[in-house]
């Protein structure tokens, strides 16, 4: 594994952190459709009983609302850790450096190369997504 570290810049912060912002649009759009696609269900079975719940119907209506919660709670606890890594994005100074990912894959690179194109060595130190130095 080659770990790639990044030097925190300007374009990096707003790269990352428009990332960040993507993915809790992604996550919000995921709980309203959740959310709209449960009560649908429920309504759906409601209808289908024409109000008259038998105990079956209400152990589906049930179940429902527990996998629509369940799921709700995972999409939850991911928003979190989006506004936690937001957050320590936004403190990070410039020029600190970070590990930003790991790579498996050996693949031969050199100076100036573009990271997402070509990985390897011991540790790979980029700049904006262009490497600065290969360390063994």
């Amino acid at each position: 594994m080659i770990p790639v570290r990044a030097i925190v810049t300007e374009n990096f912060k707003n790269q990352v952190g428009g990332e960040i912002q993507r993915n809790l649009l992604q996550i919000e759009a995921e709980i309203q459709q959740l959310d709209f696609k449960g009560k649908r269900a429920i309504a759906d079975l409601e209808r289908q009983t024409m109000g008259a719940l038998s105990t079956d119907a209400r152990i589906q209506i049930e179940s429902i609302r527990q996998q629509v919660d369940m799921e709700k709670l995972r999409l939850l606890q991911m928003q979190e850790e989006m506004l936690a890594q937001n957050q320590a994005l936004s403190e990070l100074p410039l020029g600190s450096v970070v590990t930003q990912f790991t790579v498996e894959n050996p693949v031969e690179v050199r100076l100036g190369e573009n990271i997402f194109q070509r990985l390897e060595g011991g540790e790979i130190l980029v700049k904006d997504g262009i490497i600065q130095e290969i360390r063994d």
